[in-house]
């Protein structure tokens, strides 16, 4: 791939993922994708088809299933908050899931409303720590992140089907992997940060 094939390919890729995010976010998460570059091996950034339709604010976000680009860590720390906690949306969508995990903390480093869709979506996969860090963040979530919880809150309401996906999607990984060690399933952390989400944090 030439230079210029590269540069078009990841000018594609950040446009695709300015999508995730809402109009309101915009001016934060502009600065955090232009960190974004394919890695070496996937020049294409391995977009991996989105989820359903989802809704935030009036307007219909495509939230990427996985994406394979390099994880800028030396260079976060030039970014201003609002742009890191972005950034952190962006990354867990990352293949790696120990870099989903890190990405998590940044998302949530900034109570912000727009992180919702990307802390629901982590509720649907496969890695329990990751499940695990959500479900403790939502117990304390109204008195830290208002924000945020009002962002979820939103969220929920406004996507049921997505609702209904992620918990199925739970429920497959609990009953194939993490039935022994959580029993009942209503234990298994991403079924429990779901069983909050219904019920409301505030």
């Amino acid at each position: 791939m030439t230079w210029w094939e590269r540069r078009t390919e990841t000018r594609r890729l950040r446009k695709e993922l300015l999508r995730a995010f809402p109009s309101t976010a915009h001016a934060a998460a502009l600065p955090a994708l232009k960190l974004v570059r394919p890695s070496g091996s996937t020049p294409r950034g391995l977009i991996q088809g989105t989820w359903p339709a989802i809704t935030f604010g009036g307007e219909t976000l495509e939230v990427p299933g996985r994406i394979a680009v390099a994880f800028p860590r030396h260079r976060l720390e030039e970014l201003a908050p609002l742009s890191r906690a972005a950034a952190g949306c962006i990354y867990t969508r990352h293949h790696d899931g120990y870099i989903r995990q890190r990405a998590l903390h940044l998302a949530l480093s900034q109570d912000v409303d727009w992180s919702a869709p990307f802390l629901v979506q982590l509720l649907g996969e496969y890695v329990v720590e990751i499940s695990t860090d959500v479900h403790e963040f939502l117990t304390g979530a109204a008195a830290t992140h208002p924000t945020t919880v009002r962002g979820l809150q939103h969220f929920v309401e406004a996507n049921p089907s997505f609702m209904e996906l992620t918990r199925a999607r739970a429920t497959s990984y609990w009953r194939e992997y993490y039935s022994r060690r959580y029993w009942p399933m209503q234990e298994y952390p991403a079924i429990r940060a779901l069983d909050q989400l219904e019920r409301g944090l505030g």
